[in-house]
């Protein structure tokens, strides 16, 4: 019997979604990205919303050299959160970036000013993207929505879970399942529990629906057999302590405006 984590990990894979909308590829870009979450005080929700659209506005009036977009949560209970996101950068680029913040004092007061007053707490995280193990449609549509399955890693099993997950992703690429109508990108968190993301975007919900051969079948028919396609499933699930799965929602609206 198939684990609940390795049939989400194929729901995914046959659907196939980073906090990123259509992103172009002709070469892999810079691996990190940085996330921001806030969760809004009680009742201030659509405030936090107002505030963030008034903060990214200024902020690209000041000129700000990175690309900030928000997504909030559409499953489970804790709806009312905001993610803030940026991509794709490299270390010595934060390290510029955090001059320029300085440079311009004026920004990190608005935010005090405008959107602090709404937050009721925080979280900070840079995520490591794994461009080679990952397929990004460089002719995909603007993405809308983002569905994430995060991996909870057991202490010790990173490395069964790594040469598992990165199996089946060079099958997945070099075989033919990736093409112009699924894209993934594999992700591993840098701050708190180690977690690893295999995000899969989505135009809309159409979109997520089956597409031709299930993954399983698949994976089965070039490795030779459904039991060798079990066993390499057994190992990237048997290092994990679970999983969860949210879609995310990209809020153009509440994001800093896409330059053409």
């Amino acid at each position: 019997m198939q684990s609940l984590k390795a049939k989400l990990l194929l729901g995914l894979l046959t659907a196939i979604a980073c906090f990123m909308p259509h992103l172009v590829l002709a070469q892999d870009p810079p691996p990190l990205a940085e996330m921001w979450m806030m969760v809004p005080k009680a009742g201030h929700a659509q405030e936090l919303n107002e505030a963030l659209k008034k903060h990214m506005d200024f902020r690209s009036e000041q000129g700000d050299p990175w690309r900030w977009d928000t997504y909030t949560p559409l499953l489970g209970e804790d709806l009312a959160r905001v993610g803030v996101r940026s991509c794709c950068h490299n270390w010595a680029d934060i390290d510029a970036y955090g001059e320029w913040s300085r440079s311009k004092p004026a920004v990190g007061a608005h935010f005090i000013e405008h959107v602090a007053p709404h937050v009721e707490k925080y979280a900070h995280y840079y995520e490591e993207i794994d461009w080679a193990g990952s397929h990004w449609n460089d002719k995909g549509p603007e993405y809308k929505y983002f569905a994430v399955t995060e991996f909870a890693l057991k202490a010790g099993h990173a490395a069964e879970f790594h040469a598992a997950r990165d199996k089946m992703s060079q099958i997945a690429i070099n075989q033919g399942w990736a093409n112009d109508e699924r894209s993934w990108i594999w992700a591993t968190t840098i701050g708190g529990k180690p977690t690893v993301s295999v995000v899969v975007p989505h135009e809309n919900f159409a979109s997520m629906a089956d597409k031709g051969e299930g993954f399983m079948d698949f994976l089965a028919r070039n490795l030779g057999s459904e039991e060798a396609a079990a066993e390499l499933l057994q190992q990237f699930s048997a290092a994990t302590w679970g999983s969860d799965y949210q879609v995310w929602v990209h809020r153009a609206e509440f994001s800093m405006e896409r330059a053409d």
